[in-house]
């Protein structure tokens, strides 16, 4: 009993979240914030998602991205620890000015 609780705490400290965050300038964000989730499968070698459009993501021509954050969060890789790295969702979220 005693080796599977150390086998538990050694793999949660080792799984991690991740988190990068892209700024285009210092503007105030005035609206919300649209995530969606990011595919990918085969550790991360193989994107089945296309790659986030900002301009879609932002509905408009006047408006512009203001911040862009991609995160592997527990949720994520909750749902992939099921399929032993051969899906790895991530959150990308894309605020607009």
């Amino acid at each position: 009993m005693k080796k599977m609780i150390t086998a538990a705490a050694v793999a949660l400290t080792l799984s991690a979240c991740s988190t990068i965050h892209f700024d285009r300038d210092d503007t105030a964000v005035t609206s919300p914030e649209v995530s969606q989730w990011h595919h990918n499968f085969v550790l991360a070698l193989y994107e089945a998602s296309d790659p986030v459009d900002l301009n879609y993501a932002c509905r408009g021509e006047d408006k512009q991205w203001s911040t862009v954050r991609t995160e592997q969060s527990f949720v994520n890789g909750l749902a992939g620890s099921f399929t032993y790295a051969l899906w790895s969702p991530k959150t990308v979220a894309v605020t607009c000015e």
